[in-house]
C-alpha cells in the first residue's frame, strides 16, 4: 500500500489529522494526553494506515493557539464531551486509542459504549495517579497550580525529567515546544482520583500498553488498569511515558496494528505488488 497523506481536517470544530485507508477497515480514532496535542500522532498515523487502517486524531477545546486562559475551568468531562461529539461527527463507531490522560478518556468512552475496541498507551489510570520517587522532585514546583487548579505549562527541564526520559536529548527541546497549557482542574482529578470509570460496564477489547521506564505511569499502575478491566497489559522495557516519538515507536504501532487485526478478526492488508 501507498504511503498514506496525512491530512488536515476539522472535525466538530476540534482541529483534526486524516489518513484514507481500506473502506472495510475500522476507524481509528487518536486521544492525546495531558499538555500536548493531536498532532504529535501523525507518525502513528501514517504506520498504521500504510497498513490500511483509516485514521483520525483530533483536538479538544481551548488549547492549540489558546494559552492558559482557554483551560482555566476544563474538567475531564469536558474532554470526554469533546471526544463524544467528536464521535458523533464521524458517524460511526471508531476503535478509540488513548495516550496517557487520552487513555483514561478513552476509559470513560468504553464505558459508554461507544467504542468497538480500546488501546490504552501508558494511561492514567480510574483512580489515583500517584507519583514516583524519582519523579517528586521534578514534580514539586507544578504542585501549588495544580492543588488551585490553575492552568500549568511544565518547563522543559520536568519533561526531560518525567516525561521525555527516554527520548534523544537532541528531540526534547522540540517536543516542549510544541506542548499546551493543560487544566490544572484536570491534572488534579487524575492525581486524587476523582473521575472514574466502571469496570463492570466496559464491553469492548481492551489492551493496555505502557514502558517499563516510565516515570509518569509506573508499571505498577499499568498492571492495575490491566487488571481492573481483564485486559492484556504489552510492557515494552527500556520505555517511557512519550512512546509516541521515542525510539522503537514504531514496532509499538505497528503491534497495535497487529492486535486489532486479530482481535477485531481483521483481514492483513495484501502485499503490494513488485
Amino acid at each position: 500500500m501507498p504511503q498514506p497523506q496525512v491530512s488536515p481536517s476539522n472535525i466538530a470544530g476540534f482541529p483534526a489529522l486524516r489518513t484514507a485507508g481500506t473502506a472495510d477497515r475500522p476507524l481509528l480514532l487518536f486521544i492525546h494526553g495531558a499538555f500536548a496535542s493531536h498532532e504529535p500522532f501523525a507518525n502513528w498515523m501514517q504506520t498504521l494506515g500504510r497498513d490500511g487502517w483509516r485514521c483520525v486524531a483530533a483536538g479538544r477545546r481551548n488549547q492549540l493557539g489558546h494559552g492558559p486562559a482557554g483551560v482555566a475551568d476544563v474538567t475531564i468531562d469536558d474532554y470526554v464531551a469533546d471526544t463524544l461529539r467528536v464521535i458523533d461527527a464521524l458517524n460511526e463507531k471508531p476503535v478509540v486509542i488513548g495516550h496517557s490522560l487520552g487513555g483514561l478518556i478513552a476509559q470513560k468512552i468504553a464505558e459508554l459504549g461507544k467504542c468497538s475496541a480500546a488501546v490504552l498507551v501508558a494511561p492514567a489510570p480510574s483512580g489515583m495517579l500517584t507519583a514516583q520517587l524519582a519523579a517528586l522532585p521534578a514534580l514539586l514546583p507544578m504542585v501549588p497550580s495544580i492543588l488551585r487548579g490553575r492552568p500549568l505549562l511544565p518547563s522543559c527541564a520536568t519533561c526531560e525529567a518525567i516525561v521525555l526520559n527516554r527520548v534523544p536529548q537532541s528531540e526534547r527541546a522540540r517536543i516542549h515546544g510544541a506542548l499546551v497549557h493543560e487544566s490544572g482542574k484536570v491534572y488534579r482529578e487524575m492525581i486524587f482520583g476523582t473521575f472514574r470509570v466502571d469496570a463492570q460496564k466496559v464491553r469492548c477489547p481492551l489492551l493496555v500498553v505502557g514502558g517499563s521506564d516510565d516515570r509518569v505511569v509506573s508499571v505498577t499502575l499499568l498492571r492495575a488498569t490491566a487488571k481492573y478491566y481483564g485486559a492484556a497489559l504489552k510492557l515494552y522495557q527500556g520505555r517511557g511515558h512519550w512512546l509516541l516519538e521515542e525510539p522503537g515507536w514504531d514496532k509499538i504501532a505497528s503491534d497495535i496494528g497487529a492486535w486489532l487485526r486479530t482481535t477485531l478478526a481483521v483481514a492483513a492488508p495484501l502485499p503490494v505488488a513488485s
